[in-house]
């Protein structure tokens, strides 16, 4: 007989791995990575540098200037490329579910896409990350924005927004090929969002200030 209790342990347990996966990955990255004091909505808010000069995302310089008579290491607000006063920090709203799905046999597995918030929020800054647990050496990260849940997914229902039972429900492959041919969408989509980190680097319109 299972235990509710257990298995909404284990549940937490899977997720907060999810977790501490992405946020390694997204750390090696370059990215910055916060967790809300309260958890509403969003998992994560990741920050990086951005020089508007450079035109690229860089590291902020670091110099050994004198002080109190000794040689000590500074983190400046300058660009490390072109050094000048031009860094700006761009920051993404990141969602993230993490399943470990039911086995169907050996090399697939049944994956429920189950998250909280599934609406477009018309912000480019926000992200889900839908993270599919196969084992400890295999994980792969689906990464798409709040809009592209249209591509895969009924927004129009009524209880889209208030309800958490609506789920996407995905065979996948170990090496995160997605098997399932829908008549009303295109699940091939999600071929596109496996492992897809640059989609946080891609510049949103009117986010990088263009002031010289």
């Amino acid at each position: 007989m299972s235990d509710p209790q257990q298995e909404e342990r284990d549940k937490k347990v899977i997720g907060l791995y999810g977790e501490m996966r992405l946020a390694m990955e997204l750390h090696n990255r370059g990215w910055q990575v916060y967790r809300p004091y309260i958890d509403e909505k969003f998992d994560f808010v990741i920050m990086r540098s951005y020089c508007h000069k450079c035109e690229q995302f860089v590291n902020a310089l670091h110099r050994q200037d004198r002080y109190d008579g000794k040689r000590r290491n500074v983190v400046t607000n300058l660009c490390d490329l072109c050094q000048k006063d031009s860094l700006q920090m761009l920051v993404r709203f990141v969602q993230v579910k993490t399943s470990e799905g039911i086995p169907v046999n050996a090399e697939l597995k049944r994956y429920s896409f189950h998250p909280k918030l599934r609406y477009h929020l018309a912000d480019g800054r926000v992200f889900y990350v839908w993270i599919q647990i196969w084992d400890e050496n295999t994980v792969n990260y689906f990464i798409f924005n709040t809009s592209e849940v249209a591509k895969f997914d009924d927004m129009s229902l009524d209880t889209y927004q208030v309800t958490d039972n609506q789920k996407t429900e995905l065979p996948i492959l170990k090496d995160g090929v997605v098997l399932k041919k829908g008549r009303k969408y295109n699940y091939l989509v999600f071929e596109g969002f496996r492992n897809n980190f640059e989609l946080f680097d891609e510049i949103i319109e009117d986010e990088v200030r263009l002031d010289s």
